[in-house]
């Protein structure tokens, strides 16, 4: 929660600022971004741990296949973009990377969970989504309109890696036959809407929220899906 209360101190700021025409160059810009993510509750395929019960286990332990329901702890993530803009359009490279760790893992009655350190049965995981992504923006602005922020809204397709691990422990010791790591490439589309605060004619902030999705993900029989509220800064470095 700590990335979202500082995206809400910054914008609180930004709107004591005195309003300006807005007249955004042409050109070419770069820029960096900052998010808090959440991803929604999946299905996943792993190897259970045969214990009597989650306060009395081995280290080696057999295992059995299972499934459960998946849920997420929320994290963030972090990336960049490089793009130009013609008027009110804007058209941008970004490599960004979501991370998210698993919190539990339900199966039937029976709960996995993801304390940091634990003197009996604990499982420890994570998503992480690493993507290129082309996006396309339109700014709603007029030229010398007598406001410094600007909504927007845009659209990306991409390639993503999508790098699943999980592993469970005993007393802090890994039990080997539950380690599982998977590695897969999916195509990726995400949607976005927000507003930018210009600070000049060169140089922007944006607040916006982001949903991205991929494609079947094998290890989770589903998509990966995370909702980002992010933060990022940009300015041009070659204008037309």
């Amino acid at each position: 929660m700590k990335q979202y209360g500082l995206f809400g101190v910054a914008l609180l700021s930004l709107s004591t600022s005195t309003a300006l025409a807005v007249n955004p160059m042409n050109g070419l810009y770069a820029g960096v971004i900052l998010g808090g993510s959440y991803a929604p509750k999946g299905t996943i395929n792993f190897n259970a741990p045969v214990t009597p019960n989650s306060t009395s286990c081995s280290s080696s332990a057999s295992c059995t296949p299972a499934s459960g329901t998946l849920a997420y702890s929320g994290y963030g993530n972090i990336g960049g973009q490089i793009g130009g803009r013609y008027n009110q359009f804007r058209v941008e490279l970004e490599p960004v990377v979501n991370y998210n760790p698993y919190q539990k893992i339900t199966v039937g009655t029976t709960k996995y969970t993801s304390p940091k350190s634990s003197t009996a049965l604990r499982l420890k995981g994570s998503t992480t989504t690493a993507a290129l992504m082309l996006n396309a923006f339109y700014d709603f602005y007029t030229p010398q309109s007598q406001t410094d922020f600007v909504p927007y809204v845009g659209a990306g397709i991409g390639y993503a890696n999508v790098d699943n691990s999980i592993q469970f422990y005993c007393n802090n010791v890994t039990i080997p036959c539950t380690q599982l790591s998977e590695s897969t490439h999916s195509a990726a589309v995400q949607g976005i809407v927000g507003a930018a605060y210009f600070m000049d004619d060169f140089t922007w902030f944006g607040l916006d929220y982001r949903y991205i999705t991929t494609q079947k993900v094998n290890i989770m029989t589903s998509r990966v899906e995370v909702h980002t509220i992010n933060l990022s800064f940009n300015g041009m470095f070659y204008c037309a």
